[in-house]
């Protein structure tokens, strides 16, 4: 390994997947250039939970040992990855983020976990997560149980919520790849606030077995990397039918086909930037750019309103009623006061009631069947959504997250999310103070991961964003 091991680690999957297969580079080498970053790193951006070395090793070394006797698995083939810390891992702890899971080590692997080692990948460790995901609700950067996870373009600067840990580690090269989760906006925020690409594919592509419930119906696990080409290749991968997960699908078609040239000739519907609260001037002109840019690259861009809906309203009054019985025991026992949050000091369990009965359950499961057509009739005539995503620049760790989220309006997150909608966040461009990432989303009917994903790679082959690296302090 002739090059500096940070430049190595910062490496495409599909880069490191070439040279993995050809021998010239040994997955061995490899892991131990990313546990010494993570080791030199880690403690200060606060993106790691636990760091799996021994687990780290013994995957190696299998992967080298397959690989010199010829057997290939495919493009995660001893590359480096972590995961976040709700996807159980056998004999290691998995604490959801949360002060009364710490000492909690499951006995089987989540089935994502599983595959990851099937298709050989290299588990470095558990990443960092706003507590129980954002569940029950939080006010402060740090409401995590090993506090505040920092962006890599700061480290004074929050790295985003729920899936904080999986941005920060890949946008700082400690890990070429990892896996979130989102139910409304837990990959798409970090990705923005860490300058990372993030998919959150359609409901139930990704199995859920072994991951923490928080709402049953809006869950849904992703890949975080550094390109759109290789959230397609950790998707591919891990996508598909799971008989332990009876709201698991088959894996959407065309992922190995993701490519810029075909998205070139789409219609995307254009939505504007917010008037509320407002975005810098660099913001703006970053999107305004990005707009020319992708316009120049053939994407057809028509700038339209989303469509009317109670979308957020609907999205709040599942995670609200969901997570209350996803999370019933915890809440039941009291042990939510041990949360890291404090504004559940004080709360009974009867605080953690929803305020939605039955009744208005069903009534929102048939107006979520309502907004689904309108979506249908909507992608009938555009073959995209273009959005900002998150276009603020990431905020100082200290402060109030309430003054940042409440009254922002989301309809294309919680759209996505309430549909099951695919949708990739990627890097636009930087904003200030100081060099701070900014970004866009892209969002297609169900089962168009290929179409988003060839989106935002046109994208990205005609812009260097996702390739710009933090300057992190020396070590």
């Amino acid at each position: 390994m002739s090059e500096p091991r940070d430049e190595l680690l910062y490496g495409g999957v599909r880069e490191l997947a070439r040279r993995l297969r050809a021998r010239t580079l040994s997955p061995v080498e490899l892991c131990e250039a990313a546990l010494e970053r993570v080791a030199a790193y880690a403690p200060r951006l606060r993106c790691f939970v636990t760091v799996t070395a021994e687990r780290a090793r013994e995957d190696a070394r299998r992967a080298e040992a397959e690989l010199a006797a010829g057997r290939w698995r495919g493009p995660l083939h001893g590359v480096p990855c972590g995961v976040k810390d709700l996807l159980d891992t056998a004999g290691i702890p998995t604490t959801r983020g949360a002060r009364p899971y710490a000492g909690r080590v499951p006995a089987r692997d989540a089935t994502l976990v599983t595959r990851l080692r099937e298709a050989g990948a290299v588990l470095i460790g558990k990443l960092s997560l706003i507590e129980l995901a954002g569940g029950l609700g939080y006010h402060q950067a740090d409401a995590a149980i090993n506090g505040a996870c920092r962006t890599p373009w700061d480290l004074a600067r929050w790295a985003g919520g729920s899936s904080s840990g999986s941005a920060s580690a890949v946008a700082a090269g400690l890990v070429p790849f990892a896996l979130g989760s989102e139910t409304w906006g837990s990959i798409t925020c970090p990705s923005a606030f860490c300058g990372v690409t993030g998919l959150r594919p359609t409901y139930g592509v990704l199995s859920r077995r072994g991951s923490m419930a928080l709402s049953y119906t809006l869950d849904k696990l992703g890949p975080m990397a550094r390109s759109a080409d290789d959230c397609a290749l950790v998707l591919a991968a891990l996508a598909g039918r799971d008989p332990a997960d009876p709201t698991s699908i088959a894996a959407p078609p065309g992922l190995d086909s993701v490519r810029a040239g075909a998205a070139r000739g789409l219609r995307a519907a254009v939505i504007e930037l917010p008037d509320k609260p407002a975005v810098s001037a660099a913001t703006a002109a970053a999107w305004e750019k990005a707009l020319l840019t992708l316009e120049r690259a053939g994407l057809k861009l028509e700038p339209t309103r989303f469509p009317d809906f109670p979308w957020e309203d609907l999205a709040t009054l599942f995670i609200e009623s969901e997570a209350a019985t996803a999370l019933e025991d915890l809440i039941q026992t009291g042990r939510t006061r041990q949360l890291a949050d404090r504004s559940h000091q004080d709360k009974k369990p009867s605080d953690y009631l929803p305020q939605a009965n039955a009744t208005d359950y069903v009534r929102a499961m048939r107006l979520r069947g309502e907004g689904q057509r309108i979506l249908a009739r909507f992608f009938e005539r555009y073959d995209l959504v273009l959005a900002p995503n998150m276009p603020w620049v990431p905020p100082l760790v200290t402060s109030n997250l309430d003054l940042l989220f409440d009254g922002v309006p989301d309809p294309v997150g919680a759209a996505g999310n309430l549909c099951g909608l695919p949708g990739v966040a990627v890097p636009m461009g930087f904003s200030g103070p100081g060099k701070l990432p900014v970004g866009l989303q892209f969002m297609g009917p169900p089962l168009e991961e290929a179409r988003v994903l060839s989106a935002a790679a046109l994208f990205q082959s005609v812009t260097e964003f996702h390739r710009q690296r933090p300057e992190l302090p020396p070590v």
